[in-house]
């Protein structure tokens, strides 16, 4: 088969090997939308990350298209109904729990994000780069004895859950599914975000939990409220966010995900964005929690193991 890498930069040497066996593999890093639309046509399997959209407008020239591979649990960046229509199959990370166990990632960032808004250093980092050194400025808080709230103790949220119990925090979750722990489970999500100091979201986003986080929960906040999100910027209602904030109800904002974050002109008229700029209470990252060398070239290799298996079935 041949087989296109779109993004190849730092592409897992072990993962290319396992691939150009039997197979013709085309190593590129596209750039553009009318680069990849070009590219895809003639080919039968692509590796894609999270640079391109795969909607309709794009996978429509990928006549031969059969596989999809995308390292991810998130795939609201691929249209799965249409590919799926054409024929094709995308595999994945969704479901591959005793595998993404030991990816610590996307926690890893969530808690650094976490730290980051408590410690203020984005703005004190700031301050001393312009020669400035007025500690009284940038006094912060513990994170001992706080409470946390986590949307969605799957995966990511047991692992946030262990770093905020080593700090002392109090933890508390909401999940709606019956999940095994040790830690307090709340009644409501309203409940989460009306008692906690912090609330940190993991839950998958798909069209039932498109404005998850709607004005509904977010006018429990407690005021001065520090909300993190590493899921997708889908889940929650980023006008509303940025309406607390305008309101000074929210005491501090860290997200590594924008809703149509691939799209250049929305991303920069996007109500956070905007706000960003002139807030040192907001950070943006531009979705990097998963990738670390590390976990990027365990999930390349695991997905192109899975592939190799799923074809071998079919044959």
């Amino acid at each position: 088969m041949k087989i296109l890498i779109t993004e190849s930069k730092d592409f897992s040497q072990k993962a290319l090997e396992m691939l150009t066996v039997n197979n013709e593999v085309v190593i590129s890093d596209i750039k553009d939308k009318e680069n990849l639309i070009e590219s895809i046509k003639d080919v039968e399997v692509i590796f894609i990350r999270l640079r391109f959209n795969f909607d309709q407008a794009v996978l429509q020239h990928a006549k031969k298209l059969k596989y999809i591979l995308s390292p991810t649990t998130g795939l609201d960046h691929i249209d799965i109904e249409y590919f799926n229509k054409c024929g094709g199959q995308v595999v994945s990370l969704k479901g591959e729990t005793e595998f993404l166990n030991n990816i610590p990632s996307t926690a890893e960032h969530t808690w650094a994000l976490l730290l980051t808004l408590f410690k203020k250093i984005p703005s004190s980092f700031e301050h001393v780069k312009k020669g400035y050194w007025n500690r009284d400025l940038f006094k912060g808080n513990n994170l001992r004895n706080k409470k946390i709230g986590i949307l969605g103790l799957g995966r990511v949220g047991k692992q946030v859950a262990k770093f905020a119990d080593v700090f002392g925090m109090e933890i508390q979750y909401f999940d709606i599914k019956n999940v095994e722990s040790e830690y307090k489970k709340v009644n409501s999500p309203e409940e989460l975000f009306l008692n906690s100091d912090v609330v940190t979201i993991h839950i998958p986003y798909d069209s039932e939990n498109h404005n998850y986080v709607d004005e509904k929960l977010l006018s429990r906040c407690k005021k001065g409220i520090i909300l993190i999100n590493t899921s997708r910027g889908g889940i929650w209602d980023e006008d509303y966010v940025a309406k607390l904030i305008h309101q000074n109800r929210i005491g501090g904002l860290a997200t590594d995900v924008l809703k149509d974050e691939l799209n250049g002109e929305k991303r920069i008229s996007n109500p956070l964005v905007k706000l960003a700029s002139g807030n040192d209470n907001i950070i943006i990252t531009p979705h990097i929690a998963g990738a670390t060398f590390e976990s990027m070239n365990l999930t390349e290799e695991f997905i192109v193991s899975k592939f190799i298996n799923l074809v071998s079935s079919e044959k």
